[in-house]
């Protein structure tokens, strides 16, 4: 299924004009066709699996002003994602500004007797949907007006977009689109909705169960060049473009389950919160059952609300999150979205903010591509940014690499010890002692007691605590209540629920019940925080600590995070939880 928003978040508006009332603009037929053939591929729930209320179809508007009126009103109630589709004659006014045609245009007046898109922009602009896509099948003159050039020319998508907005169009910048001839248009589309139509209908074989828009276009672009027609042009955002648009029909049901981590059992409930483990299952949690959708569907809200964050330094550490989350069960989609918050990272202006969102997202980055992740963490020039970068690389390749990890970390630890401000080495030294953790315990310990924070410190020795429980479950057990001691002792409820979960989280699989309690507490703490931001920030650590506890009590705390930063990375941490066996894991701090 796609990743669109719940029924009443999403709205996908599909324009098809294909009568008009001047003799200049010749009627098509075929455009007829390719709204029902959108709204169908849409409404298809093998594919796009749009609701069938949630789509607007609007064939033949007579009037501009009330198609305009009318797309702005059911772009306003949106919230989710918008679709735009026009299919029709597009015109250009003399001012070279693209116009929409409706069955009343006028050649000669297409700017008041058409919708100017512009017009359009404004409330693509202005409409509160996290995600905006714009696809238009369309020339400028239609096959009234000579063509000015060929396909080699700029895009229409390049002068049309729209900042925020994916933007897909059928042809390039004076280019005509392309329809069969009179006599073939009615049963047929106009050849761009075809061949995208049959495209999405056969999948695309060696991708991923869900397409983008970034696998289709590529695609797209070579099926309609390799047959001699228009070349369709994009324009768009990385994050835009990688919205999951439809399933990928080139991969059967049954590889695509396979290929899909398993998710937790829906037996694992949630106790009364006065139950003796304050809301936690008595034992551990049963093992996971194959199963797809519901770890797809979380995975589906983590992207949606990673799309719908604007800041940039925000946005990439919440992709890269994701990607992370992904890193077992789909490597290839994990290192798209790796490498696309790692794109974002580097467009900050920014330098402190692109530094520090750039060590944020080299970890997943690493787990696909360790040369560009090294490089790019060397390329760091702030002494906690890059001390963290590294420790991320480091503790990425720690499986995989031994020897390189353990030479990334020392510098790494290099680094964060010649970070002059406290707070900046303190959050340099807590990445070094985790990723000390896999590769050297010992030192990690003495690296994370010796950071001067305390709620990093707490933080730091539970993960080490899990790192150790299997080989020396004695030693976990003394970190731990180390670990509990520092964190019952911070004041700050911003910082002491966090620490309480990172707790609860060590002692899952040795102490469930008290594991249970400490969340509790955890919880009821950071719902009291009146600081919006800070109380999201805790609320997510309290759902990455229940994740691999109670799996659906933390994808409840998740999805009722107002921050929507804040929303995916707690929801990341639930997919991941899913994705992997238990809370004896490795630790994803």
């Amino acid at each position: 299924m796609t990743e669109v928003a719940g029924p009443a978040e999403s709205c996908a508006v599909l324009v098809g004009v294909s009568a008009y009332e001047y003799a200049e603009f010749p009627p098509i037929r075929a455009a007829r066709n390719s709204l029902d053939a959108m709204r169908s591929l849409l409404s298809d729930p093998a594919l796009c699996a749009w609701p069938p209320e949630r789509i607007v179809a609007i064939a033949n508007p007579i009037s501009a002003t009330d198609l305009a009126t009318r797309i702005a009103d059911l772009a306003e109630s949106t919230t989710g994602v918008l679709l735009l589709y026009y299919v029709g004659h597009g015109v250009l006014s003399a001012g070279g500004e693209l116009c929409l045609t409706v069955t009343s245009t006028r050649l000669d007046r297409p700017k008041i007797s058409g919708l100017p898109w512009d017009t359009v922009a404004d409330v693509l602009r202005s409409c509160p949907a996290h995600t905006r896509l714009a696809i238009l099948d369309c020339c400028f003159a239609g096959q009234a007006i000579e063509v000015l050039s060929g396909d080699d020319g700029p895009g229409l998508a390049d002068i049309v977009h729209v900042e925020g907005v994916y933007t897909l169009t059928a042809t390039t910048r004076n280019g005509p689109a392309h329809v069969q001839p009179p006599g073939q248009q009615d049963t047929g589309c106009t050849s761009f909705t075809a061949e995208l139509r049959d495209l999405v209908r056969a999948g695309i074989p060696g991708k991923a169960p869900q397409l983008t828009f970034g696998d289709i276009y590529p695609v797209l672009r070579h099926r309609l060049r390799a047959k001699g027609l228009p070349t369709p042009r994009q324009h768009g955002a990385d994050a835009a473009r990688q919205f999951t648009f439809t399933a990928n029909a080139a991969v059967p049901v049954d590889a695509e389950a396979q290929a899909t981590p398993a998710e937790a059992p829906a037996t694992v409930s949630t106790p009364p919160a006065d139950g003796p483990a304050g809301g936690l299952p008595d034992g551990p949690p049963e093992p996971a059952q194959p199963g797809r959708s519901r770890l797809a569907d979380i995975v589906a809200d983590a992207l949606r609300a990673t799309h719908s964050v604007t800041e940039e330094s925000l946005q990439a550490p919440a992709l890269a999150a994701v990607a992370d989350a992904l890193a077992a069960a789909d490597p290839g989609r994990a290192g798209r979205l790796a490498a696309d918050a790692e794109r974002v990272a580097q467009s900050i202006p920014d330098t402190p903010q692109r530094e520090s969102a750039v060590a944020a997202v080299l970890g997943p980055l690493a787990a696909s591509d360790p040369d560009r992740a090294e490089r790019a963490a060397q390329a760091v020039t702030g002494p906690s940014p890059k001390a963290r970068a590294l420790a991320a690389v480091g503790e990425a390749l720690a499986a995989s690499d031994s020897g390189r990890a353990t030479r990334i970390i020392a510098d790494a630890e290099r680094v964060a010890e010649s970070v002059p401000e406290a707070k900046g080495k303190a959050t340099a030294l807590a990445s070094v002692a985790r990723a000390l953790a896999v590769t050297d315990s010992d030192h990690s310990e003495r690296v994370a007691r010796s950071i001067t924070d305390t709620t990093l410190t707490a933080t730091v020795l539970t993960g080490l605590a899990r790192a150790v429980a299997a080989t020396d479950p004695d030693r976990a057990a003394r970190l731990v209540a180390d670990a509990e001691r520092i964190a019952q002792s911070i004041n700050g409820a911003s910082f002491r629920a966090p620490a309480l979960a990172a707790v609860a989280r060590a002692l899952a699989s040795a102490d469930p019940r008290r594991a249970g309690r400490l969340i509790s507490d955890a919880e009821h703490i950071a719902q009291s925080i009146p600081d919006a931001n800070r109380k999201a920030s805790a609320l997510a650590a309290v759902a990455e600590g229940l994740a691999a506890i109670a799996p659906e009590h933390a994808e409840l705390i998740a999805q009722s995070i107002t921050s929507a930063s804040s929303r995916a990375h707690a929801l990341a941490a639930v997919a991941k939880a899913l994705a992997t066996p238990g809370p004896g894991a490795p630790h994803d701090n």
